[in-house]
């Protein structure tokens, strides 16, 4: 309470002038960029890592599913492209090396990252299987 003609004292806060209003909101602005950009990095990493390893898991599995055909007297190339189509990739190359009883196949995959130049729109995988005897 103020006791009547008592004065009153205002504060004047001096140093910050006009120049430097609305400076905390061109700052928040550059982080909340900086922050958006980083995020976006972070979604094409992992897209990346993400491709690779579905690529490998489809190379791994292909050339399993060759060397397990190729036992059994199948076509061992055939169920790799079907094997590699079914977990998402494409066959790009199957060697086979040896004969029936000890044998080598070397499968190779690619699989689409869904991402467009100059991020990588493919990611390959290689991966051997066999039936090596001693």
């Amino acid at each position: 309470m103020t006791a009547r003609g008592a004065r009153t004292t205002r504060v004047v806060v001096r140093g910050r002038g006009r120049a430097d209003r609305g400076s905390a909101t061109v700052f928040a602005a550059a982080i909340s960029l900086v922050l958006v950009m980083a995020a976006t990095a972070a979604v094409f990493v992992v897209a990346v890592v993400l491709a690779s390893h579905r690529a490998r898991s489809a190379a791994d599995l292909a050339a399993l599913a060759a060397a397990t055909s190729e036992v059994g007297g199948g076509d061992g190339c055939s169920a790799a492209r079907i094997n590699a189509h079914a977990n998402g990739a494409e066959l790009t190359g199957c060697r086979m090396t040896g004969e029936t009883s000890s044998f080598v196949v070397a499968v190779t995959v690619t699989v689409q990252t869904g991402l467009r130049a100059p991020l990588p729109p493919t990611m390959g995988a290689d991966a051997h299987a066999g039936n090596v005897a001693g």
